[in-house]
């Protein structure tokens, strides 16, 4: 693919900030932590709280978590090009943010699932700031690349943290797990956007697999936390 059919499509880029717009109702920025909050009973889509298994949360985490890589890597690469299927990519990208939230809040309550889903520099901000790199990708846009793979590292440590601090697990090990992804998903649209498929190809591969990691990582200490079997 030559550099000069990398022209994103305007309407497709502001599309998914639409998206995230329309839907931000569902979500906010509660200040509970999700340490703070107590086991809820509401339903994982897999089963209830009451009745969750470690099995069940990791399968569950494991699933959306892979899905949101897969998502998000196709959303990107078709935004890089200009498809006009960007937009109904966007869309599946959010509908998964928004079950990734309904799973934490199954465990930690409505107010940290809307802290996690839209609070600042948390899990809808950064599918954002990848949209920001896309176009400026597509743009060639060093400067606006910047901006939005800076935006991206501070996602990690906030995000990271918020996550770290719910589940006592070590915030470097959080936020460096999230780097990982963060990159991953970076280098993989890179490759792609250059015409070098074959290395996005074994990226995205990567990337998906990474998702799992995180998945066990999460999982295994909300399974300690709330003494699931």
């Amino acid at each position: 693919m030559r550099r000069t059919t990398l022209v994103i499509a305007t309407s497709a880029a502001a599309a998914v900030v639409g998206v995230i717009a329309a839907t931000a109702g569902n979500g906010g920025t509660g200040g509970e932590t999700m340490s703070q909050a107590p086991h809820r009973t509401h339903s994982t889509g897999a089963a209830t709280a009451t009745t969750l298994t470690a099995s069940d949360l990791r399968n569950t985490l494991n699933r959306l978590l892979g899905e949101h890589a897969v998502l998000a890597m196709n959303a990107t690469n078709l935004g890089v090009t200009g498809s006009k299927s960007f937009p109904a990519a966007a869309k599946a990208l959010d509908r998964n943010s928004v079950a990734l939230s309904q799973a934490i809040g199954s465990i930690y309550g409505a107010k940290a699932a809307k802290t996690f889903l839209d609070g600042p520099f948390q899990w809808r901000a950064h599918v954002k700031f990848f949209v920001d790199y896309t176009v400026a990708l597509a743009k060639k846009d060093a400067t606006g690349q910047n901006r939005a793979v800076a935006n991206l590292k501070t996602y990690t440590v906030r995000h990271g943290d918020f996550l770290a601090g719910a589940t006592g697990l070590p915030k470097l090990a959080v936020r460096n797990d999230l780097l990982g992804h963060v990159l991953e998903l970076k280098n993989q649209l890179d490759a792609y956007a250059s015409g070098n498929y074959a290395k996005a190809a074994d990226t995205y591969r990567a990337a998906y697999a990474h998702m799992f990691m995180t998945g066990d990582l999460l999982s295994g200490a909300i399974a300690k936390q709330k003494s699931l079997r």
